[in-house]
């Protein structure tokens, strides 16, 4: 089929249109929405009401829809930050909602304390609960016009950690609700000494709280000033001195043993990264390598496997997706810094990924119920290949315009989801089909 035609099944608009913050929305690393109980959740970075000070006035915005009898959509709204820092690529939202239906946000956050609030009813946005750790104006300022932040302590959130960046949310195959995020891990240090780490924590649905995934880092005062409790210990899941981990990426395959890919950068933050790394495990922190090699946490630049092969001859930008075939087979989607985009597959037998281009660059990717590769890139096109073929299916487009899609695919209705925003970064849109 023709890229230019349109997909040959029907594609229902969610949301077209919705004016985001064309420069604060550049959202590469978040998860801007989910679906449950037959409504959509989605939260954005967008203009404020002209108040307050230019560059840290903008307003992060939850919304609800749920779909009539008509198929129309109707839309509430409910605002959780009005201080938002403009920050084209660090303080955009992620929203989830967990098994007893609480909608979770994670916003406005550049190496900041948990910026986290919880609805205080099931599938309600009308109040939120505020559960992170406060910021006062002077600090948001700070963070915006001098590019600096001192938050020293391990952090008082209900989510473990302080000076975060990069929250998203992920859930497993029974619906438990896990978070992923960078984070200081020796926060009382000088900048270049404070090791960024890969954070991972899991929610306790029962009892409302969130436990690291991790292995224990012994903190003394040069490292972090110590919580009231006294707690003396973080727990990264991936870590080294004087490097900095860039976004562990979660799923979970049919037996829900969970897989994680992430990026590692020399030194300080900057844009590329290197020696993209695989591990899969359990939430008893059992992880090995694709060899069977178990892996010790944290784990550190050493002990961690090379997705590519290669351990640092190649550049990568940090986002990435993670699926599954129906054997469990982990399949990779990422972007060097060279154009294009790479699928990588692991091989069980060999213990490697093998490395293929992802069609027209595609940088979204989900596996349905019936082992079909789906993917999804600019335009937005569609392509699609069955279990066990190689070449890709064009199924056609939903419209111009429209970049950076994110999917997500919920088998007990094969329903996908998706979002996108207008390739002018100032529209977000959002599609359901069925297949």
């Amino acid at each position: 089929m023709n890229s230019a035609q349109a997909a040959p099944f029907a594609v229902e608009p969610v949301l077209t249109n919705l004016p985001i913050h064309a420069s604060g929305d550049q959202n590469v690393f978040a998860t801007p929405f989910d679906y449950q109980n037959g409504i959509v959740f989605t939260v954005h970075v967008e203009s404020g009401d002209g108040t307050g000070r230019a560059g840290v006035n903008l307003h992060t915005i939850v919304r609800k829809g749920v779909r009539r009898a008509d198929a129309t959509w109707t839309w509430e709204s409910h605002v959780v930050e009005t201080r938002t820092i403009l920050d084209t690529w660090h303080t955009q939202a992620s929203i989830a909602v967990d098994k007893l239906g609480y909608v979770h946000v994670a916003y406005n956050m550049h190496n900041f304390p948990w910026q986290y609030a919880v609805s205080d009813r099931p599938y309600d946005i009308s109040s939120f609960t505020f559960k992170g750790q406060p910021v006062s104006q002077q600090e948001i300022d700070r963070s915006k016009f001098e590019n600096k932040t001192n938050f020293p302590d391990i952090g008082t959130a209900a989510i473990p950690g302080n000076q975060i960046t990069y929250p998203s949310f992920a859930k497993d195959r029974n619906g438990e609700l896990y978070v992923t995020y960078r984070f200081a891990v020796r926060p009382n240090r000088a900048f270049e000494e404070r090791a960024f780490g890969a954070g991972i924590a899991r929610y306790d649905t029962s009892l409302r709280t969130w436990h690291s995934i991790g292995g224990e880092v012994t903190m003394e005062a040069k490292d972090a000033k110590l919580n009231a409790q006294g707690v003396t210990v973080q727990r990264p899941f991936a870590f080294e001195d004087r490097y900095t981990v860039y976004l562990p990426t979660i799923g979970f395959d049919s037996a829900n043993k969970m897989h994680i890919v992430w990026n590692w950068r020399r030194g300080e933050a900057g844009m590329e990264t290197f020696r993209p790394s695989y591990a899969m495990g359990s939430t008893d922190k059992a992880f090995v390598d694709p060899t069977g090699a178990k892996l010790a946490l944290p784990i550190d630049v050493n002990h961690s496997f090379p997705v590519t092969g290669k351990k640092d001859d190649e550049q990568f930008y940090a986002p990435k997706v993670i699926a599954f075939t129906t054997q469990d087979t982990p399949v990779v989607l990422m972007q060097p810094l060279t154009p294009g985009r790479q699928i990588w597959t692991l091989n069980k037998s060999r213990a490697l990924f093998e490395k293929e281009e992802s069609p027209a660059a595609a940088s979204a990717l989900v596996v349905d119920k019936q082992g079909r590769q789906w993917a999804f890139a600019t335009g937005l096109r569609i392509f699609m290949r069955p279990e066990g073929v190689t070449r890709w299916e064009d199924m056609g487009e939903i419209g111009p315009n429209i970049c950076t899609p994110k999917v997500a695919y919920y088998p007990a209705e094969s329903r996908f989801v998706l979002h996108a925003k207008s390739c002018t970064g100032d529209r977000a849109h959002i599609f359901t089909f069925r297949r």
